[in-house]
């Protein structure tokens, strides 16, 4: 069927009333109705900009966008039990070594559990005194469950590229920036309720048998690795990683320092080492500490890094 023509009458609703064929009036019409229309458009605009407007609030010693982690968190709700079935499959797929971690429980357990977890970070955004004392508990009972500090940034970007995935594009830049920066925050506060004698600690001797930083001598540039080594520090990381290739067919890697280091930085740590196979880069570890070889170790990542 051929659509029919538009009428010309602009955009008054009522000008098709005026049968007296003048022309100008009922263009005036058709001017003020226009005017009043962009008006309007205006008016909304300004009301969607002020509504979408970030609104930023202090979390456990983190800004983050309100505004972005409720709307998250709206979304997440519908795909939870996909996004989580997707978060375990490319846990396990990426770093099977953690698996045994959740031998356990079930699936359908563990969705409910972040669930919970999730609504518990959204309930209490504004009572950190509570949040505070929930996440301590439960950073405790992880810490019995055998979970270390560099799993948790682990978990935050699978489960975030996760919702990713099944949301698509309703899930912005912002919203994902927002829930890393939340999990983050959840992170610490269940580390820092860790109990450092549960760990073993390196004895007086064996620290004093490792050389110091200023007692090593390279020609080589030389990547340093921090004392915690984590997301916060991993675009830091990208930068000079980036500014070395460039500029050199040797690296040398200090890694004496290294007390914790997380994900993050594994995963950054192992592109370099791919890059440097691909294209003829020597890469010399100097003095990698153990709690270092033990990240990779529990990670699978050791062979990759070079640390076997």
């Amino acid at each position: 069927m051929a659509r029919d023509k538009k009428s010309m009458i602009g955009f008054d609703p009522l000008a098709w009333l005026d049968d007296t064929g003048d022309n100008k009036s009922s263009q005036v019409d058709s001017n003020a109705s226009e005017t009043n229309k962009k008006k309007a458009v205006k008016k909304t605009t300004k009301k969607q900009t002020v509504k979408n407007k970030p609104v930023m609030i202090n979390v456990l010693g983190h800004s983050i966008d309100e505004t972005a982690l409720l709307k998250g968190y709206e979304l997440a709700a519908d795909v939870l039990e996909e996004a989580v079935v997707e978060f375990y499959n490319e846990l396990f797929s990426q770093y099977p070594a953690v698996k045994p971690l959740f031998k356990n429980t079930t699936e359908k357990m563990q969705a409910d559990k972040l669930a919970s977890a999730l609504k518990l970070l959204i309930d209490n955004l504004h009572n950190e005194d509570s949040l505070h004392s929930v996440l301590s508990e439960m950073g405790e009972r992880h810490q019995d469950y055998g979970a270390l500090p560099e799993h948790y940034s682990i978990v935050a970007e699978l489960l975030v590229t996760s919702f990713k995935n099944k949301i698509g594009r309703s899930w912005t830049k912002a919203i994902s920036a927002a829930w890393m920066e939340l999990l983050v925050s959840a992170a610490e506060t269940m580390c820092a309720a860790y109990k450092d004698d549960v760990f073993e600690v390196e004895s007086e001797v064996e620290l004093m048998e490792l050389p110091t930083k200023s007692e090593i001598e390279t020609d080589h540039p030389v990547l340093q690795l921090n004392c915690i080594q984590d997301i916060s520090k991993s675009q830091a990381l990208k930068s000079e990683m980036m500014a070395l290739i460039n500029d050199n067919d040797v690296i040398d890697i200090n890694g004496e320092e290294v007390e914790r280091i997380d994900g993050s930085a594994l995963q950054l740590l192992c592109a370099l080492f791919n890059y440097a196979h691909e294209n003829n880069l020597i890469i010399n570890w100097v003095n990698p500490s153990d709690s270092l070889k033990e990240a990779t170790q529990i990670l699978g990542m050791q062979e990759i890094l070079e640390l076997t």
